[in-house]
């Protein structure tokens, strides 16, 4: 199973791929950066220290990862300041990461960051919003927000850029892998660019692709202009393990000639 997101962020499903008798393959087509500027984060985590803010949304452990790592470089007691915070959170994992930084998650989002916003909408009447993101997203979160009668403070926390350099025998181990798992819009973009580009080989057609929720599955499809196979229905490991066993067992009945379920 080839796992295309960050290393540092791979450790926990390829643990749980062994638990299930599979065989993670680390190809971390994006590779998290900080930004080229700390200016604006900077002066939005003072404001954070001064009890500025009401709400603060999370849509990835990448993330959660910066600012706490970000504060910490700052000398700003997280734990201290979270007291005063509503956070929510896109997903368990970003919540439980979120947690682990001395927030406490109030509200967890079980689809799309634009999912969560929504459900957030009718609360963010005149509240201010720590809105900490990817150089790669777009403005739709920051419109929802300001839409919903909020103000809004939103600001680079981190680049993700494409890797270049793979390990040959982990190349190789791709284009024989059974299945391979896209985290992230970014790494669909980042893999189709490699593969464009002659460092990667196209998925062969024999390896199941998947997706860890519709955002994903959306840019494999209509930007890669590639299959998505099977899908999680959540962004959690557990719902990634079941997706791919489902996969599997479908995959299975249909070759042994029994109707697919």
């Amino acid at each position: 199973m080839v796992i295309t997101r960050p290393a540092e962020l791979s450790h926990t499903i390829a643990e749980a791929l062994r638990a299930h008798g599979a065989q993670p393959i680390l190809l971390p087509v994006v590779c998290i950066e900080p930004p080229h500027d700390f200016g604006q984060f900077d002066d939005a985590l003072r404001d954070l220290q001064n009890k500025k803010f009401d709400w603060l949304i999370f849509g990835s452990q990448n993330a959660v990862h910066a600012v706490a790592d970000r504060a910490k470089t700052l000398g700003i007691d997280l734990p201290q300041v979270a007291g005063s915070l509503q956070v929510a959170a896109v997903g368990k994992v970003t919540a439980g990461a979120a947690e682990k930084a001395g927030f406490h998650v109030s509200r967890i989002g079980k689809g799309t960051g634009t999912d969560l916003i929504a459900e957030l909408a009718p609360e963010m009447h005149k509240k201010h919003v720590f809105l900490p993101r990817s150089d790669r997203a777009g403005a739709a979160h920051f419109a929802q927000l300001h839409q919903a009668g909020a103000y809004v403070r939103e600001f680079v926390a981190y680049r993700t850029v494409p890797c270049g350099a793979f390990d040959p025998a982990v190349m190789d181990a791709e284009a024989h892998a059974d299945a391979i798992l896209f985290f992230s819009p970014s790494a669909v973009h980042a893999f189709n660019e490699l593969v464009h580009s002659e460092v990667l080989p196209p998925v062969p057609d024999t390896t199941g692709i998947g997706a860890i929720g519709p955002m994903t599955r959306e840019n494999l499809i209509k930007e890669a202009r590639m299959r998505c196979d099977f899908q999680a229905n959540e962004p959690g490991i557990d719902q990634v393990i079941a997706a791919l066993e489902e996969f599997f067992e479908k995959r299975h009945a249909s070759s042994a000639g029994a109707p697919s379920r």
